[in-house]
């Protein structure tokens, strides 16, 4: 196997729990997991993540020419479809890691004039105020190094009235019923991530930082602290995920 695809690092040596070290870990797993991302994409939903981003778009309002920031947009695919959505809009993609982007970039090459991506940290957004009229995340939140401070800066770059919307795990606030989403999750990420990467570890991270992550209940809540409306919260795949689409008072 093509060493470029190897992670090396152990989970357990990195604390999930602060920032730096999660943001450490994220930047080494997905330079190493970039040349199979989207199969393994593919794989661990069973098909149907395409689908389910097709949903997220269609929360968001057709037509004009939005600005939109796609949060760790990973290889480009949630961002290129938000372009082809909006040819009169302004797409920005943004990743932590620059192997991420580079694929983007060459998979994208020509293909919209309306869209660019950059590096950077959801928790440090490098945005004026009130930039974007909208934000979208496809697996973003639960890798953000800090996902209140995350929230706050989604809030400050979006325009008032403007839109968030997510796709993300989601784990069950009820204990036992969170415990074995978290064990299953666990089991398919780590066969996937050995037989992709001969590293169980490589997308077990699913499941370790889910259960490190807010339930329904609890994002929902620290949505609404950082000042946004839920307008709609639906469930996905047995309730393993959710599209979360909120508003920024005006």
């Amino acid at each position: 196997m093509d060493r470029r695809f190897r992670l090396q690092e152990r989970l357990q040596s990195y604390d999930l729990g602060r920032p730096e070290s999660k943001r450490r870990y994220n930047r080494k797993l997905f330079a190493a997991v970039s040349g199979r991302y989207g199969a393994a994409r593919r794989v661990l939903s069973f098909g149907l993540d395409s689908a389910w981003k097709r949903r997220l778009l269609r929360l968001l309002p057709a037509g004009g020419s939005p600005r939109i920031l796609d949060l760790a947009c990973g290889t480009g695919e949630l961002t290129a479809a938000l372009a082809r959505r909006y040819p009169r809009g302004r797409i920005v993609g943004m990743d932590l890691s620059g192997p991420m982007l580079r694929r983007a970039r060459r998979y994208l090459r020509g293909e919209s004039v309306n869209l660019r991506f950059l590096s950077g940290d959801m928790s440090r957004i490098p945005f004026p105020d009130r930039s974007f009229d909208a934000v979208s995340g496809g697996y973003a939140l639960r890798n953000a190094p800090d996902l209140e401070q995350t929230l706050r800066e989604i809030h400050r770059v979006l325009a008032p009235g403007g839109r968030a919307v997510f796709l993300e795990f989601s784990a069950s606030p009820y204990p036992r019923l969170r415990e074995l989403q978290l064990r299953l999750l666990g089991w398919w990420g780590s066969l996937w991530g050995l037989l992709l990467h001969r590293n169980p570890e490589v997308y077990r991270y699913i499941a370790e930082s889910l259960r490190r992550f807010p339930d329904r209940r609890e994002l929902e809540a620290m949505l609404r602290r950082r000042g946004f409306h839920l307008v709609r919260s639906r469930s996905l795949f047995f309730s393993l995920l959710r599209l979360t689409l909120c508003r920024k008072d005006a």
